[in-house]
């Protein structure tokens, strides 16, 4: 991924780990098992991990999101191939009712391969279509579900889970410099190609610097300002904390990370940051929902208590706090690790948030690489051998 960017995924060995645990616990059969012979192995790869999400929603009762799902353009050729994946893999989503946000697009990517919209013109915000576009329109909202695309550029010039970093709650970059709010040349490009829902990432430690503190006035103000031109522009929007469950805290020299329910970063700062931001933005008709958490991953165990265990309670106290507001917005919540299709049935058996407003979507995220990755170094042929 682009240095500018924070994203990251699961090593493969652990991808490998879960899905076996997966496999042997009996919750991963797929709901695409009667996936045609014809399907090549990509794509029946991309079919049967969706279905262990959509196997594990259905026996929970519970509501789902694909939060991010994402393919390269690719050269000479490629692009067509990995559209066919994504376009067999968006029909399986359209039977289960998910909402789907890809990934991604934002007028920073430059020549991202992943980049589903472009900023290739001198009109101020993302004007042109990717290779992606077309399998994303095609698969668009209706009253049952909502489709649209992640407006990356909030979270940039952060890191994932590295154990230091020279960012930071007080090196938390400079906007305009270091990371970016798209403005409404992006969201109304968007909306004219069909686009109905945003998911737009940003940090923890620059919307809230001081844990339990007040938010960042100014943070909050570009926030807010990008949620106003997606609803200008009659966009809705899930605002996604894009912080793979920890927070870079410094120590007076450089940012150490912490994680969820380690002294340093007990839940109680996770759920007051979730009631502060939902004090300002419960009664905003533009944002549908809040992603509590992109991709937890790498927590330390508290207390014997192992990392599963502290992120589901660290979710469920986030859920508590923002009911506790009168805010009915949908929460989308992520699986321990990384959040992907799989890690669902791997980590967690049963459906944990008790919400009395009933209004949770557990968010999942895929790639259709071999190792589910998003980096897709090995190309389409490539990436084909690795699961033979």
């Amino acid at each position: 991924m682009p240095s500018r960017t924070c994203h990251r995924r699961v090593p493969f060995s652990l991808a490998v780990a879960l899905l076996l645990a997966a496999l042997l616990g009996g919750v991963g059969a797929a709901d695409t098992a009667e996936a045609p012979t014809n399907d090549d192995q990509l794509t029946q790869h991309a079919r049967t991990e969706l279905g262990k999400f959509t196997t594990w929603l259905r026996s929970n009762q519970a509501k789902g999101l694909i939060g991010e799902v994402g393919w390269p353009s690719g050269p000479d050729g490629e692009a067509e191939r990995w559209n066919a994946v994504a376009e067999r893999w968006y029909r399986d989503a359209d039977a289960a009712d998910l909402w789907v946000t890809a990934w991604a697009t934002g007028e920073w990517w430059g020549s991202y391969p992943l980049a589903a919209y472009r900023d290739q013109t001198d009109r101020p915000g993302i004007d042109t279509m990717g290779a992606q576009a077309a399998v994303i329109e095609r698969h668009s909202t209706t009253p049952s579900r909502q489709r649209g695309v992640n407006v990356a550029g909030a979270e940039f010039a952060a890191p994932s889970v590295e154990p230091k970093s020279g960012f930071s709650n007080t090196n938390r970059g400079t906007y305009e410099r270091d990371y970016h709010y798209d403005g409404q040349g992006t969201f109304a490009y968007l909306a004219s190609r069909g686009v109905k829902l945003v998911r737009l990432p940003f940090r923890w430690e620059r919307i809230a610097p001081r844990l339990g503190g007040p938010l960042d006035r100014a943070e909050l103000r570009r926030l807010k300002g990008a949620v106003a031109r997606a609803d200008r522009a009659g966009l809705r929007v899930v605002l996604d904390m894009h912080n793979y469950g920890g927070y870079y805290l410094s120590d007076g020299r450089q940012g150490v990370r912490r994680t969820l329910g380690t002294a340093k970063l007990p839940l109680s700062s996770f759920a007051d940051v979730w009631r502060r931001l939902s004090v300002h933005f419960r009664s905003n008709t533009a944002v549908v929902g809040y992603g509590l958490m992109n991709e937890p991953a790498e927590m330390a165990s508290a207390r014997s208590t192992p990392p599963r265990v502290l992120w589901e309670r660290a979710s469920q106290a986030a859920v508590t706090a923002i009911r506790a507001n009168r805010d009915q917005r949908w929460v989308m919540v992520s699986a321990y690790p990384w959040g992907s299709v799989w890690s669902f049935g791997a980590s967690h058996p049963r459906a944990w948030i008790r919400d009395p407003a009933r209004r949770v979507r557990y968010e999942a995220h895929q790639y259709f690489d071999h190792d589910n990755s998003g980096t897709y170094r090995l190309g389409y042929a490539g990436e084909s051998r690795q699961l033979r």
